[in-house]
């Protein structure tokens, strides 16, 4: 109850910036670490020793440096960043993203802050792309989505249109108390 107001006044706060990641993933980086540490069995002075074996240079990364990684307060740099991905034999991507692929068409909807369905500004978002769009395109994507959301059920959207039309306006209170509420905390 508490995280869900917690989480909904965050969202009033800050505004959406579609296309980019409104989280802070690699504010994770350690617990990643730690994490594909624990799952190869390693304690940190292991892989402090596995890093310093890869290194052209034989200086690899201390025991202490793996630790202050892992506990979030240091950072590593472009070439400890390669070391602890060769020693635990992850990518880059998994350590700082937390995903093997967060560019992916499929990921798009963390890059918008996770509001790309159920949210106010998601619904905006939508609408607003969805309104540039030529109208043979749109008219090919609401065919496709209105096929697969009828799925065996081909009747679906008959006479849907009030409910949907209350769902909208539904939103657009959501979205102006929202936007009013980030325009009265600056």
């Amino acid at each position: 109850m508490f995280m869900d107001r917690l989480t909904e006044e965050s969202r009033a706060a800050e505004p959406v910036q579609p296309g980019r990641f409104n989280e802070k993933p690699e504010e994770e980086l350690g617990a990643r670490i730690q994490a594909a540490r624990e799952d190869k069995r390693l304690t940190q002075g292991e892989l402090a020793d596995l890093t310093k074996g890869l290194d052209p240079e034989n200086k690899g990364i201390s025991r202490a440096v793996v630790s202050l990684y892992e506990a979030g307060t240091n950072r590593p740099s472009p070439r400890e960043l390669r070391l602890l991905c060769e020693a635990l034999r992850v990518t880059p991507n998994f350590l700082i993203y937390g995903d093997e692929q967060p560019f992916h068409p499929l990921n798009d909807e963390k890059r918008t802050g996770g509001r790309a369905r159920s949210d106010a500004e998601g619904y905006a978002w939508m609408a607003y792309v969805f309104g540039t769009l030529h109208h043979n395109h749109f008219a090919s994507l609401m065919a496709i989505a209105l096929d697969l959301q009828r799925g065996w059920n081909k009747k679906f959207d008959h006479g849907l249109q009030d409910e949907a039309n209350q769902r909208l306006l539904d939103v657009a209170d959501e979205l102006r108390e929202r936007l009013q509420k980030r325009k009265s905390s600056k």
